[in-house]
């Protein structure tokens, strides 16, 4: 079967498992099959209640022509004075029409119309990080029936909607449409290193069905509002792919 390949290419990247939210936003060494296929969800166009059952069923592997390096970005949200909310205001527009009393912080005194008592609001600063792929190069291949792999290269060559690289902060810095190859799960073994690569020996992962090889939450549900990301066993190696060239669209 063909294989579709991506160039995940970027200043910065994140691929994160399927975990509750928290303040920190973690980050794998690679690309995830769940990051990878809402990717090309994106590119064609799905709704979040979209079938992508036949989506999941491709077989997944990524190379890592340039590792890049992990860096963390220290967050805040919030802080100080609450302004005026919606709900407040609609209860209250003289509130909201007298700016000498609002000035973008809550009332601090009673008003004189409705006699309602205003303290002063703020809100805590809400302190987080967010770890991402600094300057990392990657070969992801999706491998699976020949009119779905067409369809899937098309669409990242015209994509319905902006691509990112694992969060909306993170747009890619080269087309991510690497072209296709007949190369089936050995395609890292065949397709040429990027240009940018840093190794010639690369680490390549790739989805596998053995229990026994380490497995993470990245296989995509059927439709993405379930949420329901199931393990997926994913096995590494050590590549010896052919050198660059100045043409590595396949």
């Amino acid at each position: 079967m063909p294989t579709c390949l991506l160039l995940l290419s970027g200043p910065m990247q994140a691929w994160g498992v399927h975990t509750p939210y928290e303040a920190h936003g973690d980050t794998l060494s690679r690309p995830t099959k769940s990051g990878v296929i809402g990717l090309v969800c994106n590119a064609l166009g799905y709704g979040i209640d979209h079938d992508t059952a036949h989506l999941a069923r491709l077989h997944f592997a990524v190379r890592a022509d340039r590792p890049g390096h992990l860096e963390r970005d220290d967050q805040t949200a919030g802080g100080g004075d609450f302004p005026l909310d919606i709900l407040t205001a609609a209860r209250h527009p003289q509130l909201a029409a007298n700016p000498e009393r609002f000035r973008y912080a809550a009332p601090r005194e009673v008003d004189p119309i409705t006699g309602a008592s205003w303290a002063p609001a703020t809100r805590k600063t809400i302190k987080g990080d967010k770890t991402y792929i600094v300057n990392g190069s990657f070969l992801a291949g999706l491998t699976g029936p020949a009119p779905l792999i067409d369809t899937i290269h098309q669409a990242l060559h015209q994509p319905a909607r902006l691509l990112y690289l694992g969060r909306h902060c993170c747009p890619p810095g080269r087309p991510i449409a690497h072209g296709t190859t007949d190369h089936d799960t050995d395609w890292p073994d065949h397709i040429p290193l990027l240009p940018d690569a840093t190794t010639l020996q690369p680490t390549a992962w790739s989805e596998t069905n053995s229990p026994t090889d380490p497995a993470l939450p990245e296989q995509p549900p059927t439709a993405y509002q379930h949420r329901d990301h199931r393990n997926l066993h994913m096995t590494s190696r050590t590549t010896t792919p052919p050198p660059a060239t100045q043409d590595t669209e396949q």
